[in-house]
């Protein structure tokens, strides 16, 4: 469990369809959560660079992750026990 290497940050997890939603989210979190309360927000879309050791740091330190569902699967899939580390899930524009 790579989480547990001293980073168990507890994950709220929002998903957008689409990675403008996703960018409009960021703008305004990052500025409610980031800057008045203190927590790290992170995006993951098919603009982030998901080669880098920066981007598994910054994913392991996130406490709201704003991801689309296809960037979502990926991560799931990548490192599976983040899936343990999320306490909260809210899907955006679900469409049944």
């Amino acid at each position: 469990d790579q989480f547990n290497g001293g980073v168990d940050v507890p994950k709220m997890l929002y998903i957008a369809p689409i990675k403008a939603l996703c960018s409009e989210r960021m703008q305004d979190w990052q500025h409610k959560f980031g800057e008045l309360l203190g927590l790290t927000v992170f995006e993951v879309t098919g603009d982030t660079d998901d080669s880098t050791t920066s981007f598994m740091n910054n994913l392991y330190m996130a406490h709201l992750l704003i991801c689309t569902p296809e960037k979502w699967d990926f991560v799931s899939r990548k490192t599976p026990d983040i899936i343990s580390h999320i306490r909260l899930v809210c899907i955006d524009e679900v469409h049944l």
